[in-house]
């Protein structure tokens, strides 16, 4: 009998999954962006399939709160972003028939979680920065952190690069921020970070990002005088070369259609009468008259006027 007894006494103390099973070690909630993921680590020299179970419950008054089932997983971690107020997260190991104590730890998501960094970027234009916020979001839904806590300050610091040590901060709680009164042609370092007032929480600040500088956008007087002059000599040329153009247009339709010569008047009283007139035909040579011919002289009145 004595054996027996013995023998149940040295498998209880063999196998630890029999009897009280050691629960999970070093249980944490890691969040960020209210992407929450509670780890833990395996249970000092326990071997086997362990299962374990995750719960939680929403720390409020009412005592018919009960505790509901995240996971029931053999990993070391949880997804447990369904969390999204202060409550009570307890996760516990089963080994065949054994369960161990739960372990609780306390989750407050608005407190505990981190803040990631904003996308930024920034333009220079006119001698102004023109700085754009994004974000940062919850997961992959484009939910913002801003809809979260109902309220999200920017704060956008900024500084020369040759100067680090002189950085400015300006605060806004709209998506686009102008930064002004900068050195022109000047390289200008800019970061942004998220922060939560109510609760004094700040976010991760995002990565460096520097841009130059332009000029105030004002043109200088003496390229406006340079401007005018051109514009001016331009004007002046295609004046000129317009005035010649209905110059010589003129000349070829008054050499065309207004000749410096004329026909003398006897000439212009001919071919005005019609050609067809019998009167104006020469009769047909007879055999009795012989041929005759004269020469007919034209003289334009240049002519008459250089001959005397």
């Amino acid at each position: 009998m004595d054996y027996y007894y013995g023998l149940i006494i040295f498998i209880c103390f063999w196998n630890p999954g029999f009897g009280n099973l050691p629960g999970p070690i070093n249980v944490t909630m890691e969040s960020i962006n209210f992407r929450n993921i509670l780890r833990w680590n395996r249970p000092t020299d326990l071997e086997g399939d362990v299962t374990y179970t995750v719960q939680y419950k929403m720390d409020v008054r009412s005592s018919k709160t009960d505790y509901k089932t995240i996971c029931v997983t053999q990993e070391l971690q949880c997804i447990a972003s369904v969390i999204s107020y202060n409550s009570y997260v307890r996760v516990n190991a089963k080994l065949q028939l054994n369960i161990s104590d739960w372990v609780t730890i306390y989750f407050d998501p608005y407190s505990h979680t981190i803040i990631e960094a904003p996308e930024v970027k920034v333009s220079s234009r006119s001698g102004y920065l023109d700085v754009s916020i994004n974000g940062p979001f919850v997961g992959s839904n484009d939910v913002s952190v801003k809809e979260k806590y109902g309220e999200l300050i920017y704060r956008v610091a900024y500084w020369k690069e040759s100067d680090p040590a002189n950085e400015l901060v300006v605060s806004t709680t709209q998506n686009t921020e102008i930064l002004h009164d900068l050195d022109t042609w000047t390289m200008y370092c800019v970061k942004v970070q998220a922060y939560v007032s109510y609760n004094d929480k700040a976010g991760e600040f995002s990565p460096v990002i520097c841009k130059k500088t332009t000029n105030d956008d004002r043109t200088p007087s003496w390229k406006i005088a340079l401007l005018f002059l051109g514009s001016m000599v331009l004007a002046v040329v295609f004046i000129l070369i317009v005035i010649v153009l209905i110059i010589k247009a003129y000349k070829m339709t008054r050499y065309i259609f207004f000749p410096s010569y004329s026909f003398p008047q006897h000439l212009k009283e001919y071919l005005n009468k019609p050609f067809y007139n019998t009167s104006y035909l020469s009769p047909q040579p007879t055999e009795e008259c012989g041929e005759s011919c004269e020469q007919l002289t034209f003289v334009s009145e240049e002519t008459e006027e250089k001959d005397t």
